[in-house]
Order: C-alpha cells, then sequence, then structure tokens
C-alpha cells in the first residue's frame, strides 16, 4: 500500500529521528561503542557497509565495532538530510569533514522503529559509508 503524502515528513517523527540521529553521532564521534551498538537493530537482517568493510547481521556489526579502536575521526556534519514514511520508517544521509585532517565522506542509514526499549524504538538496519573524492563538489 502507498504511503499517502501527508504521512511523509511528519514534522514531529522527523524531528524525533533528527534527535535520535544526533544522539548517534554524539556516541560516535565520542567513540561510544557501547552505546552505537543499541543503536542498531538485533537480528541477522541488520547490515553495515563501511569504508573497506561490510558485516551483515548485527552481531557482526558489534564484532567489527569491537575490533576498532576508535570509532570514528573527529568530523562535522557539512549537510544532514533526515526523510520520514510514516510514523515508523526513516532515513539519514549526512556529509560529513574530517576536523583532524582532509577529506570527507558520507553516511547512509535507514531507520525503523521497533518494540525495543530506548530511543523511542529507533533502530538502525541498514548503514553504509563512504569517502568523498575531494574533486566532488
Amino acid at each position: 500500500m502507498p504511503i499517502p503524502a501527508d504521512q511523509i515528513n511528519i514534522p514531529a517523527i522527523c524531528n524525533e529521528l533528527t534527535a535520535i540521529a544526533e544522539r548517534y553521532e554524539v556516541a560516535l564521534v565520542g567513540n561510544d561503542r557501547l552505546a552505537l551498538d543499541r543503536f542498531f537493530m538485533p537480528g541477522e537482517n541488520t547490515l553495515r557497509f563501511g569504508l573497506a568493510d561490510e558485516q551483515f547481521g548485527y552481531d557482526a556489526v558489534v564484532a567489527f565495532r569491537a575490533s576498532l579502536p576508535l570509532q570514528s575521526s573527529p568530523r562535522r556534519i557539512v549537510r544532514c538530510e533526515v526523510s520520514t514514511y510514516g510514523t515508523d520508517l526513516g532515513t539519514v544521509n549526512l556529509v560529513f569533514r574530517y576536523t583532524d585532517r582532509e577529506g570527507g565522506g558520507r553516511q547512509s542509514q535507514t531507520w525503523v522503529r521497533s518494540d525495543l526499549p530506548e530511543h523511542g524504538g529507533w533502530r538502525i538496519v541498514a548503514a553504509h559509508v563512504s569517502l568523498k573524492n575531494e574533486s566532488q563538489a
């Protein structure tokens, strides 16, 4: 069934997901691995694609994060686009620049609302990070 136009980007839902995505960013640049783990949806269908890595399933995401000495280099968000579809599905796409070195990248996340506690039930089910060439606008 198609999502009615009035259910796309409901302001209260966009604001809710934006606030949760901002908490995720704080955990990421703060190197809080345990907090980061709680933003992802437990289960085998969760996936994360990094710069040179890929994890299929929540357990693989958690194991990968545990292997990293640093979750993310310091960065600032240049642009963030949050879109929601109904009250329980949304995407967060952002462009970032590193603050301790040249370069930056992009991050995409698909979030779904679950019945799990914390974060209003919102959990990441798919994430992708890529670097951005300096020559790209």
